[in-house]
């Protein structure tokens, strides 16, 4: 009995592990340069770089980039919202192109919440499961003395779970309290770029409507006094 249930949870473990991810990754021009955090630099009159930002550990159905304009030019410019576009291209070419709006801050940090939620949600699922599981084998432990050695190693990796569970609940709310506070000011925003100097910014899209697993391409287009500043994120297995 004890046999069987470890050769399951073994093939669980393996099957989850093989599970394959989506995964974004730049594909810049021969233009372009890529710096070593993996930032695309796009270098013109003006320079526009754009990376990948995946910091924000339990956000779904998201794609944010970190957006950096500099003024090489002698005179003040403007950015805005409508200086930017992009559109998802599917691999598959029965999938139509999407153009993806960038989602105002107020409803990105709605989603934020929600998102950090459901991560509690699902911590505190576990936990609740690892107790029921800790029990099992201590009940195991008792009834079947035969595999006393193979249970109890089961019931403290089990316990030690638990305990783990616990510190990563404690952890996201304390990181969510922290986003409540960091991400506003880290968001995008229209504004004018002095000469010489530089704007930064995450612009946030949401992706709930493209299938998670379709593969293909964001093309992202930044649009600086006349110059088109043309990004590449390929979406793929």
């Amino acid at each position: 009995k004890i046999k069987l249930y470890l050769m399951l949870l073994l093939s669980v473990i393996l099957l989850q592990s093989c599970a394959g991810r989506i995964k974004t990754v730049a594909v810049p021009s021969l233009m372009q340069k890529v710096d070593y955090e993996g930032a695309v630099i796009s270098q013109k009159k003006h320079t526009v770089t754009l990376a990948h930002y995946t910091e924000f550990k339990h956000v779904k159905h998201k794609i944010i980039f970190n957006l950096l304009v500099r003024n090489m030019g002698r005179k003040p410019l403007s950015i805005n919202n409508e200086n930017i576009s992009m559109e998802f291209r599917g691999k598959d070419a029965v999938i139509p192109p999407k153009k993806l709006e960038i989602q105002p801050l107020e409803d990105f940090m709605k989603d934020l919440e929600k998102d950090y939620f459901n991560a509690d949600t699902r911590i505190i699922t576990k936990i609740l499961r690892h107790t029921e599981l800790t029990a099992s084998m201590i009940e195991m432990l008792s009834d079947d003395e035969s595999g006393i050695g193979a249970t109890k190693t089961m019931a403290n990796s089990y316990l030690s779970r638990l305990l783990s569970s616990v510190d990563d609940l404690e952890e996201t709310i304390r990181i969510y309290e922290q986003l409540e506070e960091i991400v506003p000011p880290l968001v995008f925003k229209p504004q004018t770029i002095m000469p010489a100097r530089n704007v930064t910014g995450l612009i946030v899209y949401d992706t709930g409507d493209i299938d998670e697993k379709a593969e293909g391409e964001f093309n992202i287009v930044i649009r600086v006094e006349g110059e088109e500043h043309k990004f590449v994120f390929s979406r793929s297995m």
